[in-house]
């Protein structure tokens, strides 16, 4: 698992370079920065690891409550059509408690009525390209493809026994942005990434209200639904997380003058 997390480092580190280097290429790239943050609650986190496991759920079971997130993307708008970027959004949810039945996690039979604690982690990286199919002044729709790794599983621990099943894991996705201008300061953003298979989906879709406060800065408030999982024979793990969020996007505007 360490030798998996330091690729995808690498990985993550050459992707900042590549953007870097591009963002000084193109005249008339515009590189960003946009900081994101808000509350999420969770409406379904349901879970069960080994083939004779107990499936529990983290919103009954435990009983999770409203908490804060914070999501963090770089990345450039080259030519005014292609959108490059890179996510990162670590999430966690830790909880101690006391439970009411027995659980039977990854081997291990962990009993009621003994305090125990339970973490989730789910900390996604993503880089992500878009292609801007429509580019009117007032309306802008595109298409594009994300390369998503993630780094997640759960752990209990009580005073018996410690067990845990977190791993790293790629996923493609497709992704669709749309950008309406209702004025010259406001407008409203959708962006949605997302796939399905036979065994599970993974699908991120957000949509908000936007106001430029300034040329370079604007600022969006809006909701997000996270919703997805994957039903193994050895592990299972849906959920459905829903966020209210804030963020602030700045625009490195470059200033290119003929020699």
């Amino acid at each position: 698992m360490n030798n998996l997390i330091s690729k995808f480092v690498f990985q993550f580190r050459y992707w900042i370079l590549f953007i870097c280097l591009n963002s000084s290429v193109y005249s008339n790239a515009q590189a960003f920065v946009d900081l994101e943050t808000g509350a999420f609650f969770t409406t379904i986190n349901d879970i069960r690891n080994g083939n004779n496991g107990t499936l529990f759920s983290l919103k009954n079971t435990f009983q999770t409550p409203v908490s804060p997130f914070v999501r963090l993307r770089v990345g450039y708008l080259s030519d005014g059509k292609n959108y490059f970027s890179l996510l990162y959004a670590p999430f966690k949810i830790a909880e101690t408690g006391t439970i009411e039945n027995d659980i039977l996690f990854d081997g291990k039979n962990f009993k009621a009525n003994i305090p125990i604690e339970v973490i989730y982690k789910f900390n996604s990286y993503r880089f992500t390209y878009n292609r801007r199919i429509i580019n009117k002044d007032n309306f802008k729709f595109g298409l594009g493809l994300s390369a998503k790794s993630r780094a997640a599983g759960v752990s209990l621990k009580n005073s018996e026994f410690f067990r845990e099943n977190f791993s790293v894991g790629f996923v493609p996705l497709i992704n669709l942005l749309a950008k309406w201008d209702i004025s010259q300061k406001m407008g409203i953003d959708f962006f949605g990434e997302g796939i399905a298979a036979t065994k599970g989906r993974a699908i991120d879709l957000s949509l908000s209200a936007r106001y430029c406060f300034t040329k370079n800065m604007q600022g969006n408030i809006g909701y997000k639904l996270l919703e997805g999982g994957a039903n193994g024979s050895n592990r299972y793990n849906f959920i459905q997380i829903h966020f209210f969020f804030a963020s602030l996007n700045y625009t490195f505007t470059k200033n290119n003058k003929e020699p």
